[in-house]
């Protein structure tokens, strides 16, 4: 027989879980996770826990970059937008990180001045 606060806990983690669930975008997770498997299993040379991160941090970028690409695209489905956002956004800000890297301060703001 089960201990009464794990009844009661588990009570408390379903009734959470139902509510948040109507507010998660199924359509929009799956495409999000499609995209991020699609990332994660092209990178070469990843550990398992890098992969595991990797898609972690794929799919929840596909998934809150969904709405935007929404807003660009919208007679896309929400599924094939978060599959955008998810395959595109994280290479976009994976260079834009390296360029900034390599550059300059000066440089930076010398080119968000001239808009080039």
């Amino acid at each position: 027989m089960a201990e009464p606060s794990s009844s009661i806990t588990s009570v408390y983690i379903g009734l959470a879980l139902a509510a948040v669930a109507p507010k998660i975008d199924g359509d929009a997770l799956f495409g999000s996770l499609l995209g991020a498997w699609l990332v994660s299993s092209t990178r070469q040379h990843l550990k398992a826990w890098q992969r595991l991160g990797s898609l972690t941090l794929s799919a929840g970028v596909g998934y809150l970059f969904a709405p935007m690409v929404l807003s660009v695209a919208p007679f896309l489905s929400t599924g094939v937008a978060a599959f955008i956002g998810a395959v595109v956004v994280i290479p976009i800000c994976i260079k834009v990180m390296v360029w900034l890297d390599a550059a300059d301060l000066r440089e930076v703001l010398q080119r968000l001045r001239t808009g080039r």
